[in-house]
């Protein structure tokens, strides 16, 4: 995908949306239909509804009863066809949504099973593209690609849906600010959706943590847990809880402490609890409590998505209690261990953590590490290590290197200011 392709798009319809109806929505589709057929509202709500009710279903301001809009159809002479199928397809669209808000597999599953044979519809390939990025299907790019094509196509809502999952697919494939670009339009889209709302600004926080972008963050975070506790999602509650401990543990590992204390570990699902187990013994090393952390660690096995960091955060312990027998055993466990793609940023964390010296760690950095978070926009770990080779620079007398490292820093910081100003 083009972003600015798409943002043109995005820009060009916005400018339409103030010249012309967007007839997508059931209502205007009504009333268009009415002027062209030359008719009153009078002569079409005799006899089904007051003429008032009919003008707030043309105006989008209810969501009409279904009984009325078929009988308003039949007077207006549309086929059933076209009306089923809008109202399908709206109930996929809803459907959709409120299975990715409240995170069931069973439901998601059951859409696309029902959809998975029906081809040439921009909603169902919606959806389509939907159960992807929900169970993180990353190689399926073809509808991400595809809907770009038929954006102006689409219902504002439709627009929102769509930008939301390729957010979505391009985080799951480490290219976050492709992913803020595409939060960042979905405000140029008007369409009410709650569930929607509160699902761009839970990506929107995480997609700021990572670029350490704090301040505008924490309203994403508020507004998302304000709809949350609104429609008592305990799951995605708990787990942005998670994630903001999670960004708490270096900087307040007290405040992280205070956060996990308020989570019901019982009701997490057992991916949720290895994320759980590791962000608190994260939290415990921060708070030198060695002991607890590693306690917490042997809750996580080898199966785990989060196994190589727990190797990482014992190698870690090991270290600041100088147990050199254990550092050696953990290198030959993780020297057999064979990283999904998703943990190479943990791999290259535990080589830079296991160089021999300050030599060979200055060169693991420069080649390999800052390079590589730079490529997945990872701004947290670009902010250690930089810190990192600038301090074996001054150690060194290296001022002037030490300097570029840390204007190459900023360069990078400058590209997401520039993406949000």
């Amino acid at each position: 995908m083009k972003v600015t392709s798409l943002k043109n798009r995005i820009n060009k319809r916005v400018e339409l949306d103030k010249f012309k109806s967007d007839f997508t929505d059931i209502g205007s589709f009504i009333k268009r239909k009415r002027k062209e057929l030359n008719v009153t509202q009078d002569e079409i709500s005799n006899g089904i509804c007051s003429i008032s009710y009919l003008s707030k279903i043309e105006n989008n301001q209810i969501v009409p009863n279904d009984f009325y809009v078929k009988e308003i159809m039949d007077r207006l002479d549309i086929e059933d066809d076209v009306y089923s199928k809008s109202i399908k397809d709206k109930e996929y669209i809803d459907s959709t949504l409120k299975a990715f808000f409240y995170m069931d597999d069973e439901v998601m599953i059951n859409i696309y099973d029902e959809v998975k044979d029906i081809n040439h519809n921009v909603v169902i390939n919606l959806c389509k593209l939907g159960y992807t990025v929900y169970f993180n299907l990353v190689d399926e790019d073809q509808y991400v690609m595809m809907l770009e094509h038929v954006v102006n196509n689409m219902s504002n809502l439709e627009v929102k849906v769509y930008l939301y999952f390729s957010a979505l697919y391009f985080i799951q494939n480490e290219k976050y600010k492709v992913a803020l670009e595409l939060i960042l339009l979905n405000s140029k889209i008007r369409a009410n959706n709650d569930l929607l709302d509160s699902l761009f600004n839970e990506l929107s926080y995480y997609v700021k943590q990572r670029f350490l972008i704090k301040n505008s963050s924490s309203d994403d975070y508020h507004n998302a847990m304000t709809i949350f506790n609104r429609y008592h999602n305990v799951k995605r509650i708990m787990i942005l809880a998670l994630h903001k401990a999670l960004f708490l543990t270096m900087e307040n590992p007290k405040k992280a402490m205070r956060l996990l204390n308020t989570i019901k570990v019982k009701e997490l699902s057992s991916e949720i609890k290895d994320l759980f187990y590791i962000i608190k013994a994260e939290t415990l090393y921060y708070l030198n409590n060695y002991k607890d952390a590693s306690f917490y660690l042997k809750n996580i096995s080898r199966n785990s998505e989060y196994y190589l960091k727990k190797m990482i955060l014992l190698l870690k312990i090991c270290k600041a209690e100088e147990d050199f027998e254990t550092i050696e055993n953990i290198k030959d466990i993780v020297r057999e261990y064979k990283p999904k793609k998703s943990e190479l940023r943990n791999k290259i964390h535990y080589h830079f953590l296991t160089q021999k010296d300050k030599q060979n760690q200055k060169e693991y950095l420069r080649d390999i590490a800052i390079p590589f978070s730079i490529k997945i926009d990872d701004y947290d770990y670009l902010s250690i290590y930089t810190n990192e080779v600038m301090d074996i620079c001054v150690e060194n007398s290296r001022y002037k290197e030490a300097i570029s490292y840390y204007n190459k820093y900023q360069k990078e910081l400058n590209k997401v200011r520039r993406i949000l100003y």
